[in-house]
């Protein structure tokens, strides 16, 4: 009876153990941004994107929707969507085009988190709607009527399926930045972000109000990558600072908007000190950095989230938008390369209980200037580069990873993290 008793327990404790594992799976993601399709192959990068997302074992995945590129062509070509017909313009007529839509049906994918920005037409092209001017109510109908419109046709195309979209939008703190480097005004730069803020957030509600019975999940991200810097204006341009002083999305918008969870962009707490120093710094650093500012999040936009964020979430409601290490800077630095960085980073988001985790990015993006390149899981041939090998004989991202949604974290770690 005894040894019976002990071989339940152990397969009770296996079990917990799988369930575990593939919850890693519904916590984690990847992001497709813009870029190009690799070499040799015939169909649209969010294809490909999603298709190596859920090969990993990953049931999570986040993309951009607008009008600015249509994972067929380069951003802001002249000729994007012009095969998709003349109504692929607004934010519904996008996703209901077959690789989009792709996308929301995935049987794979359980959480799908959405980069999602309503288009005007400017000068005889559609692009994101104008922030860089006094928002006028033509821009916020856009944005009320085009977020409401998805979210309509998600519950009416898929509020069936048990489901979590997540809408969201892309670093606030940069758009910040921008609106700063092109009217000089922080009052006008502050209210145009919480006048945007606050319309997305209303029309998600109106809108899922009016699909009680479903069983999708349809929630709103406001997402920030300032915790510590603050935009300031040194000389003639407004730029993130140490010193302290200036503006940021975390302190001066989130206070004054709702949403369901807050989404960080992740690269201030782990690609090295905030105050400027070397990234060349030990691996568990980064651990303890974005434990901390998870932890600062937490307490300054807890007056921020709504009813529905508390219900789902509670406390937890940090979710890391965006988490990369680019290999150009990271992969040679003596202290170690960029897998006992992401070992660290998801120890501390798991460790953190954030709901979700989404690694920047699949495939990489394309070289531009000086700008650190080498994020992607993936390079141009699709094949997963190969970086310094791990103590838990993985020898890629792409790879760890698959190890990770299959044996857990614990089954990854580098020299220092046993």
């Amino acid at each position: 009876m005894r040894q019976i008793a002990r071989l339940g327990a152990l397969f009770a404790l296996a079990a917990s153990l799988l369930t575990a594992q593939r919850e890693l799976g519904r916590r984690i993601g990847v992001y497709q941004w813009s870029g190009v399709v690799p070499l040799g192959f015939e169909t649209d990068l969010l294809t490909l994107a999603r298709e190596k997302t859920t090969a990993l074992g990953s049931r999570v995945f986040r993309f951009y929707l607008g009008a600015r590129f249509d994972y067929r062509l380069p951003e802001l070509a002249p000729s994007r969507f012009v095969a998709d017909g003349p109504e692929a313009r607004t934010l519904v007529a996008v996703a209901k085009l077959p690789r989009y839509r792709a996308v929301f049906a995935d049987p794979l994918l359980e959480t799908v988190i959405v980069s999602a920005y309503p288009a005007l037409e400017y000068g005889g092209a559609y692009d994101d709607v104008d922030l860089l001017r006094p928002i006028g109510e033509r821009e916020l109908r856009a944005e009320r009527e085009q977020i409401a419109d998805l979210v309509r046709y998600w519950c009416l195309e898929f509020g069936d399926l048990p489901k979590t979209f997540i809408l969201a939008n892309n670093e606030t703190d940069e758009k910040l930045m921008e609106i700063l480097n092109h009217s000089d005004s922080p009052e006008l730069a502050i209210e145009n972000l919480v006048a945007w803020a606050s319309a997305r957030q209303e029309a998600v509600e109106q809108a899922r109000a009016e699909f009680p019975d479903a069983r999708l999940r349809v929630l709103n991200a406001f997402e920030i990558s300032i915790v510590n810097l603050r935009i300031a204006r040194l000389r003639e341009t407004w730029r993130k600072s140490a010193r302290g002083e200036g503006y940021s999305a975390l302190q001066d918008i989130l206070p004054r908007i709702r949403c369901d969870l807050i989404s960080y962009s992740a690269y201030e707490s782990t690609s090295g000190p905030y105050a400027g120093g070397s990234a060349d710094r030990d691996p568990s650093e980064t651990y303890e950095r974005l434990r901390r500012d998870l932890e600062i999040i937490r307490r300054r936009g807890s007056s921020s989230i709504s009813a529905r964020g508390r219900e789902l979430f509670d406390s937890e409601f940090v979710m890391i938008g965006e988490l990369g290490f680019a290999r150009d800077r990271f992969e040679y630095l003596p202290t170690g390369g960029v897998l006992p960085r992401f070992h660290a980073a998801l120890s501390a988001a798991v460790d953190a209980a954030c709901p979700y985790t989404v690694i920047w990015q699949a495939f990489d993006a394309p070289r531009s200037g000086s700008k650190a390149s080498g994020f992607g899981l993936y390079d141009r041939r699709s094949r997963a580069p190969r970086l310094r090998a791990s103590g838990g004989g993985c020898e890629s991202l792409a790879e760890c990873l698959e190890l990770v949604f299959s044996s857990g974290l614990d089954a990854w770690h580098e020299a220092g993290f046993e």
